[in-house]
């Protein structure tokens, strides 16, 4: 059984890979960089990167264990996004931010269109169907400290443009591949993203995705640097827009522990 797990009372969320959010004087980097954001956040009203976006839930199936969780069906919270919100008939950075609900807890995957024999070079999209989307930072599992990048490309029909009002799963679940990939060599596919249910809550009410924070403890966000700046970068823009990791908790279907989410076998 999959338990649907969340954040205990009064604790961060961390994982086990980077330092907790409450280290007691944090250098001047990582200072300046969560006052950047926070200001920008807030400036803005919203989040500084992918402000507007739509909420769904489904799950992913995993049915191989090549890849960074066992095999299963996990439930999913996730938020499609345009990167800089860009008016739909123009190519955008489409975001795709996962919430995975595992054992130890939640699992936040974020996802941007990316030039993908790169691993790491964003690149724009003229919409849902032709997008393709990758980590872009890398991780390093317990037992293998090769950098692998999150991958996933769109399955079935999707919109030929950036409109996240054109995502209507219950016309068609909205489908993805996922990979896990190394730098060189071949890939593995390990499974699907299948999202069957669009949330009508607004903004303000969706989960705020933290992929540093939220991390599974067998595996490290590489390099390790990279991380600790985002960490700031996210705890900045949650700040500047008064948000809270637990944002929209009761939509993530994470947060409610005592809820558990039946597992199935992957098909």
């Amino acid at each position: 059984m999959n338990t649907v797990a969340g954040l205990e009372p009064g604790t961060t969320g961390y994982h086990g890979n980077v330092p907790p959010l409450d280290i007691p004087r944090p250098p001047l980097l990582h200072t300046a960089v969560s006052g950047i954001f926070r200001a920008a956040s807030a400036l803005r009203g919203a989040r500084v990167f992918h402000p507007a976006g739509a909420l769904f839930h489904g799950y992913l199936d995993v049915g191989t264990a090549d890849g960074p969780v066992p095999p299963g069906r996990y439930p999913v919270a996730a938020r499609l996004s345009r990167g800089l919100g860009l008016p739909p008939g123009l190519p955008d950075i489409l975001g795709v931010a996962l919430r995975i609900s595992l054992d130890t807890g939640p699992w936040d995957v974020l996802l941007a269109t990316a030039y993908r024999p790169a691993r790491a070079m964003l690149l724009p999209a003229r919409g849902w169907a032709s997008a393709r989307y990758s980590s872009v930072a890398a991780y390093r599992r317990d037992g293998d400290e090769r950098p692998h990048w999150f991958l996933a490309e769109p399955v079935g029909p999707q919109p030929r443009t950036t409109a996240t009002s054109r995502l209507v799963p219950e016309r068609a679940p909205v489908r993805f591949s996922v990979t896990w990939a190394p730098a060189r060599g071949p890939c593995s596919p390990f499974g699907d993203v299948v999202l069957d249910t669009r949330s009508p809550v607004g903004d303000p009410a969706m989960p705020s995705f933290d992929p540093v924070v939220h991390c599974p403890a067998h595996l490290r966000m590489w390099p390790t640097f990279v991380a600790r700046v985002r960490r700031d970068a996210y705890r900045g823009s949650r700040t500047g827009r008064g948000g809270t990791l637990d944002d929209g908790a009761r939509h993530s279907g994470i947060a409610e522990k005592t809820r558990p989410a039946h597992n199935h076998s992957a098909g």
